[in-house]
């Protein structure tokens, strides 16, 4: 059962990471050509600034869960590091109940979010909004699979760990 769902995290894992490359470069080439077009030729693309803000918000989402697997998270260490092993699991077990608390939350309040914008649309394209606040609760969603997936494989102290700590703890072995 573990082999099965470290497979399917892994494809998530790759397939996140292809949509947030496809995005930036989407992205990128958006606003470029919109600064051109506005500054040099004088007519600007008006629809662009939808996709945009919609392209910003699902790259924002799908990189929450990769910063997550990639060990790039913020987190003050100064305490954690002066932890014994022991503690460090305990108070792992208390920051992946935390994180749970707070990914199941945003969860709810992004489908219910989702769900009341869903009729509304964007003035140039009439796309609905949902397709924009979606993201939050797939991104979470995402965040705690894989969050899962780091709990069951190496331990609850690994889940939340930055990349210092890794290196400090790689060091001090």
């Amino acid at each position: 059962m573990l082999s099965t769902l470290k497979t399917i995290d892994r494809r998530l894992a790759r397939l996140e990471d292809l949509l947030i490359m496809v995005m930036m470069a989407t992205l990128a080439l958006l606003l470029g050509l919109g600064v051109v077009l506005r500054y040099v030729f004088n007519n600007p693309l008006t629809w662009s600034e939808e996709i945009v803000v919609t392209l910003f918000v699902w790259m924002v989402m799908l990189g929450v869960p990769s910063a997550l697997r990639s060990k790039m998270h913020i987190r003050i260490d100064i305490l954690i590091l002066r932890l014994s092993n022991s503690a460090r699991r305990s108070v792992g077990y208390l920051s992946y109940a935390a994180g749970l608390i707070v990914f199941l939350a945003s969860i709810y309040a992004g489908c219910s979010h989702t769900l009341g914008v869903w009729g509304s649309h964007t003035p140039m394209l009439g796309l609905s909004m949902g397709w924009t606040f979606v993201a939050m609760p797939i991104g979470f969603a995402l965040t705690l699979f894989h969050g899962s997936i780091i709990l069951l494989e190496e331990g609850p102290e690994k889940v939340f760990q930055n990349a210092t700590e890794t290196v400090i703890d790689s060091a001090q072995v």
